[in-house]
């Protein structure tokens, strides 16, 4: 379970990033993270933090709590 929904935050992530028309350089200029952070984030690293995925989504003005509501959402759809 763990690991689907770390796949699913990771798919969220990216979704929220391409919706927005930008590339992983682009969001890590604008919310200050590495772009190898946020590749690793994409793709589903298991140590995510919950501050750093706050600073990634920043600049999209997505709080955590849309940001999950929007990931569990997704598990619904299964």
């Amino acid at each position: 379970m763990k690991e689907g929904f770390i796949k699913l935050a990771s798919n969220e992530l990216k979704i929220i990033r391409i919706e927005h028309g930008d590339l992983q350089e682009d969001l890590a200029r604008k919310s200050k993270v590495a772009t190898s952070t946020i590749s690793k984030y994409e793709v589903g690293t298991p140590n995510m933090r919950l501050s750093k995925i706050a600073q990634i989504l920043k600049p999209y003005k997505i709080d955590l709590y849309i940001f999950f509501e929007r990931v569990l959402a997704k598990t619904q759809e299964k």
